[in-house]
């Protein structure tokens, strides 16, 4: 049963992750989401503009008729003027007039031509230079002669705090706050306001921000409809217009513990976000709404009636005026549509919702689905189980933009496919790992029955398949090919294979041949045992005999490789006796037969040793104690082996003790060489280990304790010196 749980489970653990980092947010995966969002935008099409919101646009032939912007005080006043006659009901600007009307003249260009002027005669003059030229009051009375002119202003969100005047901005007719309070604090801080003239500000029915903030990639999706200002909360351009175009629906905010809570246009709820932001319906991509050239407008070119009972936003469209923003359909869109878009929305009660409890929908959502495709994908596998996992992800896609399209809801793109995907991804490597299991179990079986000893062990004791296992003095063999990543480069892979099975074939019969236990193959090493599963008390003695032999196999095997041009190989051999734990190692259905152990990774250390010393056999202390006298060894050096607290001594296992006589000149000169060496007399050690040379050029230990004596000469080490080597490398 557990088994058959087990794609389901896989796909819980994969869904409650992704659940749980929806929840938790992240940036760059809601960036992910946002274009997503602006892919349904794509797909869902444009939509037209409400009627009732009409654009009077300062395009590219106002400015051809009208001149370079800004025009004239007097020139927009006459445009005031006529939108106003026309019955607009409410006129905003998306432009800001706060610099008055001076007489055309260059002043400061003119004080750089008159240096000599006195400061306190420049000063009153250039103040007389810079009086008004009565058209600051012409527009001043047109705005307040319409009564319906919403003025726009901005915030400088980089300036510091102080750095002008404060000015006057419309806010909320209704502040609410429930819980502490702190939840305004989420909203963007405005520390420098930059208003129009006073004489305009005063005359204006209201006033409002046209600030928008783009999103980390530089699009636009959302219109801030809040923004702090000293102890207010002020309007927006749009809901300013909104509170003269319905003045009967008071404009109201309430903050929660955690942001805002709502925004409210009478009894109409606006969805926002916790900092007060609003995601943007937008209806397609520039001139979704109706556009007028102001040129138009003033000049009297307009039918009557065009603007009777309208939302008027007069902006600029004009492309060398660069008032233009990127957004999902059009990257050149102009700044004053967004709120066109804005007023649409509300308007129409037609907005993109992600209400707060969006994100636990969405993570309910990614573990139903990672749990069922999990079941599902237990009992369906191969291309069937592919389409269906493509099925899955295509309806997500097409209902979630049903959803969109339907009700204006976006659900992430990302974490549902992304759970599908990974849900797919991980039971695919959980049923590669069990038909892999299975395998294996084949190839142990084979194992089984390949060695004659551990066969007819288990065929007198069937319950050695039973899990666990005993401990017992053992002796462990490791060996492994040197250079064996060199020579595979150099190899074709069918010759290396060829090679490979002719060498570890011929390996596996000495050991065999001496009674070992072949536990297994580790690529092209050897790992081998004695003393297990049939009790062999000399079990250390037929270790050092079968290492002996694979180097004597692996001499006649090089005879025959160098006649058919194959590179000779070279083995290094560790063996290690000591308390082992030997048996069954796995599961009821999966068994492994083989020995683990402190004293077996020290096996596998001292094979590693024999690249640094250059001996072909390499044994400790406890082995060569085990194997008695009938072997020719020599003590190679005290080493502390990674892992190892206490040094092991280690000894070279030489040959059998019949070849004392050819080997002993090479033992007594090297073992006086390590005697001076340990005794701080690394002159009289250097001096004996050249002379070892002489007689055995090729010999590994004796170079490499020439190396180590020269060094200490030429840096003497402290009294703590004890000659023990540490090997800090496996």
């Amino acid at each position: 049963m557990l088994r058959r749980l087990t794609a389901v489970r896989i796909g819980l653990l994969v869904g409650l992750a992704v659940a749980a980092m929806r929840l938790a947010g992240c940036q760059y995966v809601e960036l992910i989401d946002l274009r997503g969002l602006d892919y349904r935008f794509l797909q869902r099409g444009p939509r037209p503009g409400v009627a009732d919101v009409v654009i009077v646009a300062v395009d590219d032939a106002s400015l051809n008729r009208l001149g370079r912007w800004p025009w004239p005080r007097g020139v927009i006043a006459r445009l005031l003027d006529r939108l106003s006659a026309d019955g607009a009901t409410v006129i905003g600007f998306d432009i800001v007039q706060s610099e008055a009307t001076t007489t055309g003249l260059d002043v400061d260009g003119l004080r750089a031509r008159l240096p000599d002027v006195d400061d306190h005669l420049w000063q009153a003059l250039s103040a007389a230079l810079r009086q008004p030229a009565g058209e600051d009051e012409r527009l001043a009375d047109s705005v307040r002669a319409s009564g319906r002119a919403v003025l726009g202003y901005f915030f400088d969100f980089d300036g510091p705090a102080g750095a002008s005047p404060p000015v006057r901005v419309s806010d909320y007719n209704v502040v609410q706050h429930s819980g502490s309070g702190r939840g305004e604090q989420q909203v963007p801080l405005g520390p420098v306001a930059q208003g129009n003239l006073p004489p305009l500000t005063e005359a204006a029915r209201e006033l409002g921000y046209f600030n928008f903030v783009p999103d980390p990639d530089g699009s636009y999706r959302r219109a801030p409809l809040a923004i702090r200002y000293g102890d207010t909360v002020a309007l927006p351009l749009s809901l300013a217009m909104l509170r003269v175009y319905r003045p009967e629906a008071a404009v109201a905010i309430r903050f929660g513990d955690f942001g805002v809570e709502s925004v409210r246009v009478g009894a109409q709820d606006v969805p926002v976000g916790k900092h007060g932001e609003l995601l943007i319906n937008f209806r397609g991509g520039g001139g979704s709404f109706r556009h007028v050239s102001a040129a138009d407008v003033v000049e009297g070119g307009v039918p009557a009636g065009t603007f009777h009972d309208k939302l008027v936003l007069v902006g600029v469209t004009a492309a060398a005026l660069a008032d233009v923003r990127v957004m999902p359909f059009d990257a050149i869109f102009p700044g004053v549509e967004i709120h066109a878009n804005v007023l649409d929305n509300i308007l129409r009660d037609d907005f993109v919702r992600r209400p707060p409890s969006i994100g636990v929908a969405e993570a309910a959502l990614v573990v139903a689905v990672t749990v069922v495709l999990g079941w599902v994908l237990h009992r369906v596998r191969g291309f069937a189980g592919a389409a269906l996992t493509v099925c899955v992800l295509v309806g997500y896609l097409l209902g979630s933009q049903w959803l969109f399209v339907a009700h204006g809801v976006p659900l992430s793109f990302v974490y549902p496919l992304a759970a599908v995907a990974f849900t797919y991804t991980a039971v695919g490597v959980q049923h590669y790992v069990v038909e892999e299991r299975e395998k294996r179990k084949i190839r142990d079986a084979f194992g089984l029955y390949l060695n004659p000893h551990l066969a007819q062990r288990v065929a007198e004791h069937p319950e050695l398949l039973a899990l666990g296992g005993e401990k017992r003095e053992l002796t462990v063999l490791f060996s492994d090919i040197r250079g064996f990543t060199t020579l595979s480069e150099g190899l074709e892979p069918e010759a290396l294979v060829e090679l490979l099975n002719e060498y570890l074939g011929a390996m596996t019969d000495v050991v065999f041949a001496h009674d070992g236990t072949l536990d297994k193959y580790i690529g092209d090493a050897i790992m081998a045992v004695w003393g297990a599963p049939i009790a062999q008390p000399d079990h250390a003695a037929r270790a050092c005999r079968a290492a002996l032999g694979m180097v004597e196999a692996l001499r006649a095997l090089t005879v025959e490789w160098q006649r058919r041009g194959v590179p000779v190989l070279q083995i290094g051999i560790g063996l290690n006796t000591g308390p082992m734990v030997v048996g069954n190692m796995g599961s009821a259905r999966r068994l492994s037969y083989t020995v683990i152990g402190d004293n077996v990774n020290l096996g596998s250390r001292l094979e590693g040793l024999t690249k640094t010393y250059g001996s072909p056999v390499i044994a400790s202390e406890s082995t060569v104690l085990a194997a008695g006298a009938g072997f020719v060894t020599r003590e190679l050096d005290l080493v502390r082996v990674k892992g190892k607290r206490l040094p092991v001594r280690i000894f070279e296992v030489l040959g059998v003790a019949a070849a004392t006589a050819s080997w002993g000149p090479l033992v007594d000169q090297f073992h006086a060489a390590i005697a001076a060496y340990r005794a701080r007399q690394w002159a009289d050690a250097l001096r004996l280990l050249e002379a070892v040379r002489v007689q055995y050029p090729h010999d590994g230990p004796s170079r490499l304790y020439m190396e180590r004596c020269q060094a200490l000469l030429a840096a003497p080490p402290g009294p703590e010196w004890d000659a023990v080597t540490v090997m800090e490398a496996k």
